[in-house]
Order: structure tokens, then sequence, then C-alpha cells
């Protein structure tokens, strides 16, 4: 339900794909039962499989198989949101603010050829957003990966935003020209040591690095 693939390292043509850990084939579950409990107008199948666990796989799944549950697997919004408060911590938690190390107010030589002053302030401002979506990956994700579905990256990575609290491969290339447009040049090598990561650790660059794309190209 929560991704579908056209191909992938570990399966022949199109289908589901397969949940890769046992907390990953868990938050599925939590999935569809968020899915039957909200429906579809409130129901947004990103958020169950980046949430983190506060405990034990194995205590979370015993409170989630004691939840009352309807036929059509649905449980009460008071239940469901109790147990998910309790035993979860939030989607993007995970990730933790990094003060790029690069970063200055003004860099020397950015964008010389931007002489309007007004034109010059506005991308200014652009630049400063670096500052913004600049985040690493939590000592939790490190210590203890096994409550997580966020990679374990080894450094600070540029985020899109929103939602999405993650590194994805598509964006890599634009925030990378840009980081070098914008002279940060060690936040734009950091990026690269997380592709590099990905490359020795699952044998290509994921599309983004969270469990569900491990099985996925």
């Amino acid at each position: 339900m929560y991704q579908r693939s056209g191909s992938s390292s570990c399966t022949k043509g199109p289908g589901p794909v397969i949940p890769v850990t046992p907390l990953l084939s868990f938050l599925v579950r939590v999935q569809e039962t968020a899915l039957q409990t909200y429906g579809k107008s409130n129901f947004d199948p990103k958020h169950y499989v980046d949430l983190s666990l506060k405990s034990n796989l194995s205590t979370t799944v015993e409170a989630f198989d004691k939840l009352p549950k309807t036929e059509n697997g649905s449980v009460s919004v008071k239940d469901f949101e109790g147990f998910i408060g309790k035993y979860f911590n939030d989607a993007g938690d995970d990730v933790v603010y990094a003060e790029p190390v690069d970063f200055v107010p003004e860099p020397h030589g950015f964008l010389p050829k931007v002489e309007n002053p007004e034109v010059r302030g506005w991308a200014l401002e652009v630049y400063a957003l670096w500052k913004n979506f600049s985040r690493k990956v939590s000592s939790s994700v490190l210590h203890d990966p096994e409550l997580h579905t966020l990679l374990p990256l080894p450094r600070p990575v540029i985020i899109p935003g929103s939602r999405f609290t993650g590194v994805y491969y598509w964006d890599s290339y634009w925030v990378i020209r840009g980081l070098l447009a914008s002279k940060m040049y060690e936040t734009a090598k950091a990026i690269v040591t997380n592709l590099i990561f990905m490359l020795d650790t699952y044998g290509h660059v994921l599309n983004g690095a969270r469990a569900y794309y491990t099985n996925r190209r």
C-alpha cells in the first residue's frame, strides 16, 4: 500500500514493494489501520511509515494487537491516536537541526554578475534558506537504527521541507549546484558523502534515505 515500483532489486516486474525490516512490516499494518480509521480524506500514507518507535518493537506490536478493532479493521479515533502518541515519536523527529559549518551572511564572490541591489537582496534571502533546511540524523537513529525507518546517514543533509524530512536522490543534483554557487563547499561535500555511503551500503544510490527505498531502483 505504502509504495509501488516498476522494478526493484527484490521483485520481478511491477507490484508492491516488499517491506524489508520488521519495523516496516509493522508500520504497514499501522498504516492500513489508519486508512480504515480515518478514511481516504484524512489519510497520509507517508506519515505512518516515517514514524519511529519510543520503545522496542515487540512491546509496541503487543499493544497494537490489543486495540479493539471492528470487522473492517478500524479502531476508534481516540484509541488509535492514544496508541500512536504513547508508542511513537512524531514523524520527522528522527532528524535534528544542523548548523551549516560554511554558512556566512554573504559569501565572498556570491553571484558576482548580479548588481541590482533589489535582486541581490532577494538572492541573499533565498541563500539564507540553506540554514532553514539543514539537518542531520538524530543520535537515536545512529544508536538504535531498528527503531527507525530513516537510514543512518553519516553527514548532514539538506531536506526539501514540509512533510519531506529526509534526503532525496532526485533533489541532490540541484541542491549541490546551489550550494556550490553559494560557496558552501563543505555542505555540498557532505551530501556527496551521504550518496557514496548509500552506494557502498546498498549497492546503488537510493531514491530516498528511508528503509522502504532499499529494495527499489
